[in-house]
């Protein structure tokens, strides 16, 4: 049941919109498509920075036994 729970909760809010999405919207809605552009190329590059530290500490994680 708690499986059920937490597939629906991580579903929700895998399709709710975040703070990137809104600073997209409001770059395109002010500065017009190629600042929108060039913001969601940020926040991709952000994501892949962001996936690569986090791969690169579980790969150097150490235990402290």
């Amino acid at each position: 049941m708690s499986l059920i729970a937490f597939i629906a909760a991580a579903s929700l809010l895998t399709i709710t919109p975040g703070l990137d999405t809104a600073m997209v919207l409001r770059v395109a809605t002010s500065s017009g498509t190629r600042p929108a552009f060039m913001a969601g190329i940020g926040v991709a590059l952000g994501c892949l920075l962001w996936g690569i530290a986090a791969s690169l500490g579980v790969l150097f994680y150490e235990p402290l036994n």
